[in-house]
């Protein structure tokens, strides 16, 4: 700390507003940019007054000034592949959308240490494609092992919503990624910030606003789960101010650019799909994978039998010309284990995971093993393929019941409870007679629960359902939110994770980041 900073004061600098590119025709916006008034909730907004596309803090600035000026409110959109509606503009009257903002910096690097700047509208494809670039033309070959799954999602989205996926399991999430970002207040003003820059004292910030007034941030008096979470603003005393802008799901400003810390790409990456012959087992197997300390793991996940008969059902249906891959087993559950290292590593590494395996009791013919480019990706489409067949599945119902939905859970718990929430699940499902497929992250305790009503009646009963779990979850020590957020689908569940008091002073920071209650309307509270 340098002598005589004040390291809990938030210090923001004025912007030179610039006029925004903006779309305000009613026609043009219904016409050419409805996808900006959706996003993968499925949840739809009938319209808005105008649509930004700013190309620089300064025009982000100016958008906010119109906003002002006019009484209006917005929502952010980046590539709108939630799936809690924070995108959708319902009850706002503007979106300002950051497919513009598309600068990548050059390399910084720090010792053995690779950092890069991106602007928010860059996509995680972009980047990817962008690092191979550079890495064919003589530079360091470089990641960013965050895998939220889909790649078309946007780095300042990322951020926003501190996108995780199933790299988690070693990696973490964006959060623990990111050494500083820029952020565009709601009052024109710009916040740049690294770690170490601002740090709260105790549960104590203060915002300088170029106004002149300066604001004190009182920190909820709250116990974080220690778990995979993204329900709420990341909270905990003595925090840096990165980790709380970070995962605020676009209520407390605009993330307008972040810099990433970056690895060296591993030289391999071996994925083995394991199949065993039911849920028990395959919880045995996750068990003793993650006690393997000598297997560098870097994601765990699961897919139970209702998944792989789905998946079977569905390749049946689409025959020959199925674009899902041959699975080397029918029956059962599946575990998909990844590690990436030093080829050496890996070869050593498989070895001790085939004696794991035959310590279990599971035969080399329920492996599925790949290495290569090509393989790989063919594992990824079996993956990615449960959440697709599910939906193409209530697709079809709805044209029986339109308001039909699945009802799927995002709860993490610690591992000391996976085994109870998995008892909690079943048990409910049998009761109920429901249909469902459990999927996901199973390595930090975080499976997705998709319940697939059948009609009206036992989507209600779901409904029930989902809320008795997310209170034992909560219970157990976990989060009613592993990895999608709260947007605006989750509100009540925020009421689960944290009592009144808590969530009062979550509104009361948000106020003072944004006075006027410009941002995010309807999201979070």
């Amino acid at each position: 700390m340098r002598k005589g900073q004040v390291m809990n004061l938030i210090k923001t600098m004025p912007l030179a507003a610039s006029p925004c590119p903006a779309v305000r025709d009613p026609a043009e916006i219904r016409d050419r940019h409805t996808p900006m008034l959706t996003d993968e909730s499925r949840l739809q907004a009938d319209s808005v007054k105008t649509i930004y596309f700013p190309r620089s803090v300064e025009e982000i600035a100016g958008a906010f000034q119109e906003l002002r000026e006019g009484g209006m409110t917005c929502v952010i959109s980046g590539g709108r592949t939630g799936i809690t509606g924070g995108a959708v503009p319902i009850g706002a009257h503007a979106v300002i959308s950051m497919e513009r903002m598309k600068g990548i910096s050059a390399l910084d690097r720090e010792g053995e240490r690779f950092f890069v700047r991106a602007e928010a509208g860059v996509t995680l494809k972009e980047l990817e494609e962008e690092l191979a670039r550079r890495a064919r033309e003589g530079g360091p070959a470089l990641w960013f092992p965050v895998d939220p799954t889909e790649r078309s999602a946007q780095l300042g989205g990322m951020a926003a919503t501190n996108a995780s996926g199933p790299r988690t399991y070693l990696h973490g999430s964006t959060r623990e990624w990111i050494r500083g970002l820029a952020m565009v207040l709601p009052d024109g003003s710009l916040l740049k910030v690294r770690r170490g820059d601002v740090q709260a004292e105790g549960l104590l910030f203060r915002i300088a606003g170029v106004d002149g007034v300066s604001r004190d941030i009182l920190l909820p008096d709250t116990a974080m789960p220690r778990v995979k979470n993204a329900a709420g603003y990341f909270i905990r005393p003595g925090m840096d101010l990165v980790d709380l802008l970070v995962g605020s799901e676009g209520t407390l400003g605009i993330i307008a650019e972040i810099e990433f810390r970056l690895e060296e790409k591993p030289e391999a990456t071996l994925g083995i799909l394991i199949g065993t012959k039911d849920e028990e087992a395959a919880l045995d197997l996750v068990e003793a994978a993650r006690k393997a300390k000598d297997i560098p793991l870097q994601a765990i996940e699961y897919f139970d039998p209702d998944s792989i008969r789905l998946l079977n059902e569905r390749k049946r249906e689409e025959g020959n010309g199925s674009a899902l891959p041959e699975f080397p087993f029918h029956g059962g559950a599946a575990v998909y284990l990844e590690m990436a290292g030093p080829e050496p590593m890996m070869e050593a590494a498989g070895g001790r995971l085939e004696s794991l395996l035959l310590s279990l009791g599971i035969p080399a013919d329920r492996t599925w093993a790949a290495r290569d480019e090509r393989d790989l990706e063919r594992q990824k489409l079996f993956r990615h393929a449960v959440p697709e067949t599910v939906n193409a599945w209530i697709g079809r119902r709805k044209q029986a019941y339109p308001d039909l939905h699945k009802v799927g859970t995002d709860f993490a718990v610690p591992d000391s409870a996976l085994r109870k929430m998995f008892s909690l699940y079943r048990r409910g499902l049998r009761e109920k007679g429901l249909q469902s497929v459990v999927f996901g992250h199973i390595g930090n305790n975080h499976v997705h629960v998709n319940v697939l009503p059948r009609n009206m009646e036992e989507m209600e009963e779901a409904g029930e359902l989902y809320l008795k779990w997310a209170h034992a979850a909560v219970s157990l020590g976990g989060s009613v939110s592993g990895e999608h957020g709260i947007g605006r689908l989750k509100k009540d569940l925020l009421k689960i994770q944290h009592p009144p008091d808590v969530l009062e002073a979550m509104r009361l920071l948000r106020k003072a980041f944004d006075p006027a209650g410009i941002l995010a309307p309807g999201v979070l509270f």
